[in-house]
């Protein structure tokens, strides 16, 4: 199961980067590294300007956790996008590093083995669910949506254009707030602390998945060519689908 626990998954490496980064000396180093044990202290460090830009221009990042990397620079374009909720970045960060997994994204959780491809598998076994397996399978429905509409805005884009009959970022974002926001609702998400965090991601599904799509253009270079025209068009075609949400 996800949860919002990157932030406490940090390795002896990353909290080693963190005083590196933060401190000018070894005396500055060494209280910097203490802080990062009280949470509250550890927030206010995880959200300094210095890390995030470290992470950014550090070609030598393959010694740290994906559970650092992830979070800083989803807490930074989250609260580029009004969103100041570190729980959400904290699952957000879990999800990514999750998904990094061999074919986890295709799994509701890494005791199932089943391999779900589409959106519709999920929901024609939900039919049957218990309520523990309705959990697993919204949340993922909820995961699975903002994961590939996030993350991977060109495939999306590429496949709806070029694609037969291939489902759009209206399709994900439709699918994804509904698992999200029928996933909080499930008495298991109130017994794991996660009521909240997926309510969030349900009402503000579209808003977080252009934070995570700005992410991706502008801070992880994930594109071969950033520049390409299927890039730039799906940007164009954002800009007119909000254009047409505020003017009716």
């Amino acid at each position: 199961m996800i949860k919002a626990n990157a932030r406490n998954k940090l390795t002896a490496e990353d909290i080693e980067f963190i005083g590196s980064t933060l401190g000018r000396n070894q005396n500055a180093r060494a209280a910097v590294t203490a802080l990062v044990s009280s949470p509250e202290e550890r927030d206010k460090i995880l959200d300094a300007p210095e890390l995030f830009e470290r992470i950014l221009t550090d070609a030598s990042m393959s010694h740290i956790s994906p559970f650092l990397y992830f979070y800083v620079l989803i807490r930074h374009v989250l609260q580029e996008f009004s969103i100041e909720d570190r729980e959400v970045a904290d699952y957000l960060a879990s999800m990514l590093t999750e998904f990094s997994k061999v074919n986890r994204i295709h799994m509701i959780s890494q005791y199932h083995q089943k391999q779900y491809r589409y959106l519709v598998d999920l929901l024609n076994d939900l039919l049957d669910a218990d309520p523990e397996q309705e959990f697993y399978i919204q949340s993922h429905v909820g995961n699975y949506s903002m994961f590939l509409a996030g993350v991977f805005p060109d495939f999306i884009y590429y496949r709806a254009k070029y694609g037969k009959m291939a489902p759009d970022f209206s399709y994900y974002e439709q699918m994804g707030s509904a698992g999200y926001q029928q996933a909080a609702r499930n008495r298991l998400a109130e017994r794991w602390h996660l009521a909240r965090i997926l309510e969030i991601l349900g009402t503000h599904f579209r808003q977080v998945r252009l934070a995570l799509n700005h992410m991706v253009d502008h801070y992880m270079q994930l594109n071969r060519n950033p520049q390409s025209m299927d890039a730039m068009m799906r940007r164009v075609q954002s800009f007119i689908d909000d254009r047409k949400r505020f003017t009716g």
